[in-house]
């Protein structure tokens, strides 16, 4: 008997300066399926990482799966992109302890280089970031289950966003990353959003509303959900057409309060099922649009049905407010268009 590992490991080192190099170039890419965006924004963490390369304190190993010659970055981009971003002047130092340094006479001497960008620096400290060596380790070929695996292992307990620990373990993650690309995230959800993984996120809610009656948008729910739910060739047909009523629909609305409301993240998937129905209906997005605005034009609650705007209101996530809302939205939509005669069917 024998254990049937995973994909071969092996290890190396890197300079700062080769690391960069290999990301310019293309040889290191940490734009990986699984990987989340830039976060590191704050400057005194950033900086305090710099200050770390400078005295050459330890920095843990960073992480890839190497294939045909290409190094894909699954643990380590944080800290890759905040050198090469400083390398490359993209920030100043800040909020440092002043260094003490030995001059050519053998004195001690202090030096301040908060506020200086990496080109501004002297050079002895210009030579300490370049220098710094790094520990590579990487898979050889591993893939796309393994890989997955290894970004989940090293990043378990750690302060990842839900969406992003989500996706990791998705069953159908090729098909959560493509219909999360759709237009309508990249213009529903900000930046943060978008490099949190939060369309990618609501890709599979969208998918859950559709095909379990049990659907639930809690984290502790949408995970194992994740894991194994198959998306199939009709499903990624279907949402992207749902996707794109949506985002045409919001694009016609005059009204921005009326708008924003349909961008809202809970509203956006409760209606999910409605809009599939409204395909099978042959109502076209103009009809649509016209229902929206009628439904969603609450004075001082998102919609005019009360039933729906306390399921929205509370625990928002579990079961039991879900199926209130669906069942306020189906009910306003079928009394809505019981009372309109005669509407042209879409061609």
């Amino acid at each position: 008997m024998k254990i049937i590992k995973g994909a071969s490991r092996a290890e190396t080192h890197w300079t700062a300066r080769q690391l960069v190099e290999y990301m310019e170039d293309g040889t290191v890419d940490f734009n990986i399926d699984i990987q989340r965006g830039y976060v590191w924004k704050k400057n005194d963490r950033r900086s305090e990482f710099i200050r770390t390369l400078i005295l050459d304190n330890s920095v843990p190993a960073l992480y890839f799966n190497k294939i045909d010659d290409k190094y894909g970055g699954v643990d380590g981009k944080q800290r890759a992109m905040t050198l090469m971003k400083y390398m490359n002047d993209e920030f100043a130092l800040s909020d440092l302890d002043i260094f003490t340094v030995e001059n050519d006479e053998g004195a001690a001497e202090e030096v301040d280089i908060n506020g200086l960008k990496f080109s501004q620096l002297p050079e002895i400290f210009q030579n300490a970031i370049k220098d710094y060596n790094f520990m590579i380790c990487y898979t050889e070929n591993a893939d796309q289950s393994q890989e997955a695996d290894m970004f989940y292992a090293l990043n378990n307990g750690q302060s990842l966003a839900a969406a992003t620990m989500n996706r990791v373990k998705a069953k159908s993650k090729k098909q959560i990353i493509r219909l999360g690309k759709h237009k309508l995230f990249t213009d529903a959800l900000s930046k943060t959003a978008l490099e949190g993984h939060v369309n990618d996120d609501m890709v599979a809610k969208a998918h859950a509303i559709l095909n379990d009656k049990e659907v639930s948008t809690d984290a502790k729910w949408i995970r194992p959900y994740m894991k194994t739910a198959d998306i199939t060739k009709d499903d990624e047909e279907l949402l992207n057409k749902i996707f794109d009523r949506i985002y045409n629909i919001h694009s016609m609305i005059e009204d921005s309060k009326i708008a924003k409301r349909v961008y809202g993240r809970t509203h956006m998937i409760s209606i999910i099922p409605t809009i599939a129905e409204s395909l099978d209906d042959g109502h076209t997005d103009k009809q649509m649009m016209e229902w929206f605005v009628n439904f969603f034009c609450g004075k001082k609650s998102p919609t005019i049905s009360k039933p729906y705007n306390e399921a929205a209101g509370r625990g928002t996530g579990k079961n039991s407010a879900i199926k209130a809302r669906l069942e306020a939205i189906r009910k306003d939509y079928d009394k809505y268009f019981s009372v309109i005669k005669n509407f042209p069917k879409a061609s």
